[in-house]
Parts: structure tokens; C-alpha cells; sequence
């Protein structure tokens, strides 16, 4: 059996997932592009560096443009982290992403237990290199860090990366922002764009522009005390309501 074969099944069970989730009353900010200038939002583009729906993941899935369910996963993914890297955290479009999100994985799982999904095919395409992922899949895009000598220094791109799995979606929107603007070449998409990270590449940025994103990193950081966030978390979720929302 040839791997295209193999995967089919698997496939044939995404799309089947794909037209449950688009089938949702509650799915219609996710089912077609985000209308961004009838909308108004015009730093859309700048904060999300690629796009994705439901419809374009159902579009690709008839066209036969996934090579494996785990493909077809990662776009999916992109759906939800775009809307969670773009809206405030605990705004209503932030939990309706992560709810579905959920909701999706869970049904995965059951797909990756019965199918091949081709995850090791999707994780031996990866850009190779001394790069390392320190990106969280909650915040929409994955950020890497080289590893390469050079200011600054290992020990502090090491610390910025790992403080960046605790950023907000919003946060990690406003330093994309920040380096779309000051050191656009510091953002690179690997593998032509075809599993839709982003990659930030320490090297590329100026000693001033880096020492200002870890600086606002850390002051972002620093203001989340651990125990003071547990605490009041059911707190943040119910105020959410009285905040301005941005949409999708």
C-alpha cells in the first residue's frame, strides 16, 4: 500500500469531522475567511500572517490537497489560534475558539487512535538547523529561537522563549506587531508556509528591537504571580463580558 492510501481513511473521518464542527450554530465566525476590511480591522493582516477557515480547510480536504489527516489538523489548529492570538483573552470570540479547540482535539484523538494520521510524516518535514520551538499552541503562532552565537546572548533568547509560552494571545499579537514593524525579516514562515508557523529568528533582530520585546516580555511576565492568577481566574473569565471585544 502506498502512503496515499494509507492516509485516505483518515482523511475521509477529518472531512467527516470538518462538515460536524462547520454544522455548529455557534460555528459562524469560523466557517469563511475573516472579512477584515468590511470589517475594519485593519491591522488583521499584520497581527495574523496566515489566514485560515473551515471552509477553506473543507475545500482543500474535496480537492485532495492534504496529503494526511495530520496536515489537515494543523490548519485546523491555525483556525483557533488565529482567533485566540487576535481577540482578548476571555472575550467571547477567545472561548468560543477554545472551546471548539477542545472540542476538536478531543475528536482527534479518537481519529489518531483507529488511523494513520501521518504525524511523523508532519514532523520530519520541519525546517532543519539549530532552530528550537518555544511556541505555544494556545497563542496562535509558533515562535522559534536560534541558537546561533552572537548578541544577544544564548542564556537571554533562552529565557525570552520560554517567557513567551506565558504571553496572552493579545500580548503575543502586540510583539508580532512590534517586529512586523521595526525588523519584518526577524519573521520567517518555515517550509513555504505549508504548516502555517511563524518563526521569529532572534539573529535577524537588532540589539535595540530585542531588548525592548524582553523587556515588555518580562514586565508582562513579572505581573503574573502564579498564585494570583489561580486564584482569580473564574474571577477574569466573568468580568470578560464587560470588556471591549474585538471581532474575529
Amino acid at each position: 500500500m502506498d502512503d496515499d492510501s494509507r492516509y485516505e481513511d483518515a482523511l475521509r473521518r477529518m472531512a467527516k469531522l470538518v462538515n460536524n464542527l462547520m454544522s455548529r450554530g455557534d460555528c459562524g465566525p469560523f466557517r469563511e475567511p475573516v472579512d477584515w476590511r468590511d470589517l475594519g480591522l485593519w491591522d488583521y493582516p499584520k497581527v495574523i500572517k496566515k489566514m485560515m477557515d473551515l471552509g477553506t480547510v473543507k475545500r482543500k480536504l474535496e480537492r485532495t490537497k492534504y496529503t494526511t489527516a495530520a496536515e489537515c489538523a494543523e490548519d485546523i489548529r491555525l483556525i483557533w489560534d488565529n482567533c485566540k492570538t487576535y481577540n482578548a483573552d476571555g472575550s467571547d470570540f477567545y472561548l468560543l475558539a477554545d472551546s471548539f479547540s477542545r472540542r476538536f482535539e478531543d475528536r482527534y484523538r479518537k481519529i489518531q487512535a483507529e488511523y494513520d494520521t501521518g504525524e511523523d510524516d508532519v514532523g520530519s518535514s520541519g525546517k532543519g538547523g539549530s532552530s528550537a520551538t518555544v511556541g505555544s499552541p494556545t497563542t496562535g503562532s509558533t515562535v522559534t529561537t536560534s541558537k546561533s552565537g552572537g548578541a544577544p546572548s544564548l542564556e537571554s533568547k533562552t529565557r525570552f522563549g520560554a517567557n513567551l509560552f506565558r504571553l496572552s494571545g493579545t500580548e503575543l499579537g502586540h510583539l508580532m506587531q512590534v517586529i512586523d514593524l521595526k525588523c519584518p525579516q526577524a519573521l520567517e514562515q518555515p517550509g513555504g508556509g505549508a504548516v502555517g508557523d511563524v518563526e521569529i529568528n532572534v539573529d535577524l533582530m537588532d540589539s535595540r528591537t530585542f531588548t525592548e520585546l524582553d523587556r515588555y516580555v518580562r514586565d508582562k511576565v513579572g505581573a503574573k504571580q502564579p498564585s494570583e492568577t489561580d486564584e482569580n481566574d473564574e474571577n477574569q473569565d466573568s468580568s470578560a463580558s464587560g470588556d471591549k471585544k474585538r471581532k474575529r
